[in-house]
């Protein structure tokens, strides 16, 4: 009697180490453009600039869109002038903001009140990793009245209990921003501004 014996043997080990990180950055960047035009429409200067998020509305974005306890209620948002000279600090809120005053010589369709920034759906372009978010905001008119005045910059307010009262001080404090160069305005012109947002990762 023949007996065969075979063996079959198959090892295979493979080892992989890694030490990759993916790491996803998100910056938020907002504009403001502003047109003004005189009594009989004509334009005298437009100029737009980017703005200064501040700390605090950076946590009212990320606390109105990843909290579940509903910290925050969003209202407006309102869009406000800002008068000559100012100066930006991360750390400003609506309560406490040193470094510049609201502009108020202004109605919007025929109230002295702060424009509310009507925002349209939120648009991406690009694939990932590169992606932008843009949200848009529809312009907004200020009629100057009284005196005019100058005018510096834009800044936007929303959160529980934010208003359109001109120098009303409730609210959080989104952002704010300034001209190159202060602008003045005369009693008669409109002051056409336009905000939008962008998201870029």
């Amino acid at each position: 009697m023949l007996k065969e014996i075979q063996g079959f043997g198959d090892v295979a080990e493979v080892s992989y180490q890694a030490n990759a990180v993916a790491g996803e950055s998100v910056g938020i960047e907002g504009y403001y453009h502003v047109e003004c035009r005189d009594k009989d429409g004509n334009l005298k200067w437009e100029e737009s600039f980017p703005n200064l998020v501040n700390a605090i509305g950076k946590q009212l974005l990320l606390d109105t869109l990843l909290r579940t306890s509903g910290t925050y209620t969003t209202v407006g948002p309102f869009l406000g002038l800002i008068n000559a000279s100012p100066t930006f600090l991360a750390a400003d809120t609506m309560t406490s903001h040193a470094g510049w005053t609201e502009f108020t010589n202004y109605t919007v369709g025929g109230s002295a009140v702060r424009g509310t920034a009507v925002f349209g759906a939120a648009s991406s372009t690009g694939l990932s990793p590169s992606n932008v978010t843009t949200s848009l905001a529809t312009a907004i008119t200020y009629t100057i009245t009284g005196a005019g005045g100058t005018v510096a910059g834009c800044f936007l307010v929303t959160g529980s209990g934010a208003v359109s009262t001109q120098s009303s001080t409730a609210g959080t404090l989104y952002s704010a921003g300034a001209f190159a160069t202060a602008k003045i305005t005369t009693v008669g012109d409109t002051v056409s501004v336009t905000y939008s947002t962008t998201a870029t990762s």
